[in-house]
């Protein structure tokens, strides 16, 4: 019933040097932000690497650093941190967060910490993580581990499959792997960073394995074919989710390019939705309640996770409604509605369409 407390929506104006507060409202464990204003790179941190340890999702780049950002018990905070990627003065941000499970010690499932795996009482996989945080009611892990090499499993710790999972090496400038449940096999993949339709030519990612409910399958590295997500003795980092009703959903809807739009049927009013057309090569693109020229629906900004663009307004093209329980598109633009296309979805809730008590979601 509370979606607002584990995935979170916020704009802001950068402050420079000058220590600066952003609030959620809840204590979150990863955190995307984005210049609005500026072509800067998509910056993401985490409770389980650091707050100061930032990756591109625009980018194949290793992990790299920013000194004083942190976690705060409502949001995040800058101080004097001046960055273009996070709190450039002038700039305009936006920041989509997660709560996962905590980060009070090495291992963390529902905001208990444990100073070892084992003692979290986490299914085992081959390999033991390095650091995790577990929410198992919100159905969202973070997982660092050092890859086997060999073929391998990851324990996600979650009480299902993941449906949608990402995967960076943190060492190495290797792209960011994608599993989505509706690619066509687990034989195949997407790339995070770029606009790549799916492929299953030469890697095996998640040795040709879908998820089970303990664990996420890896490919070797053999031939370098799957240094993404299992390179010997590299670090890597893992953000796994599976669908929970009133809070997250994800799937695939076909295009039909038409402003008369496909419908998707979430069960809540979506506060982010990210998008990719698996068919062709387009742009990721990404949609939240917080960002529309008019406040209301239709929805028509859109920022590419894949590409340092500022945000686009987009009117006929790719405009989105925001309603009650779902979206529905009424933009004709390739990239979201090209015809006959399959586009994958991850959507986030801002309200279930109807909660505990007798309570009914609007549109927008």
């Amino acid at each position: 019933p509370r979606p607002d407390q584990y995935v979170g929506i916020a704009t802001y104006r950068g402050s420079g040097t000058t220590h600066q507060k952003i609030t959620l409202g809840f204590k979150p464990d990863l955190v995307w932000t984005k210049s609005i204003t500026n072509a800067e790179n998509h910056a993401w941190f985490d409770s389980v690497r650091g707050s100061t340890k930032f990756l591109r999702s625009d980018s194949s780049d290793n992990e790299y650093t920013i000194s004083n950002v942190g976690l705060t018990p409502n949001g995040f905070s800058y101080t004097g941190t001046s960055s273009g990627e996070i709190n450039e003065s002038g700039q305009t941000y936006v920041s989509w967060a997660w709560r996962a499970g905590g980060n009070k010690n090495t291992f963390n499932v529902d905001d208990v910490g444990y100073a070892t795996f084992a003692a979290s009482g986490t299914t085992a996989g081959t390999i033991t993580p390095t650091g995790t945080s577990i929410g198992t009611k919100q159905g969202f892990s973070i997982i660092k581990y050092t890859g086997a090499g060999s073929a391998a499993t990851l324990p996600h710790g979650l009480s299902q499959a993941p449906e949608f999972v990402l995967v960076k090496n943190l060492d190495s400038n290797y792209n960011w792997a994608v599993y989505h449940k509706d690619l066509t096999s687990a034989a195949y993949y997407l790339f995070l960073n770029n606009s790549d339709g799916q492929s299953n030519n030469f890697y095996t990612f998640w040795n040709s394995t879908d998820p089970s409910s303990t664990v996420i399958s890896l490919g070797a590295d053999s031939s370098d074919s799957n240094v993404n997500t299992n390179k010997a003795s590299q670090s890597h980092i893992c953000y796994a989710w599976h669908s929970v009703p009133g809070l997250q959903k994800f799937g695939k809807y076909t295009g039909n390019l038409s402003t008369d739009g496909p419908y998707v049927e979430l069960g809540f009013r979506p506060a982010v939705i990210l998008c990719k057309s698996v068919t062709n090569g387009n742009n990721w693109f990404i949609k939240d309640n917080k960002r529309s020229s008019s406040g209301f629906n239709p929805v028509n900004q859109r920022l590419y996770p894949n590409a340092t663009n500022t945000q686009m307004q987009q009117t006929t093209y790719h405009e989105v409604d925001f309603l009650s329980n779902g979206f529905k598109l009424r933009g004709n633009g390739t990239e979201d509605n090209a015809s006959g296309d399959t586009i994958i979805y991850a959507a986030w809730a801002e309200a279930p369409a109807s909660n505990l008590f007798g309570g009914q979601s609007n549109a927008r």
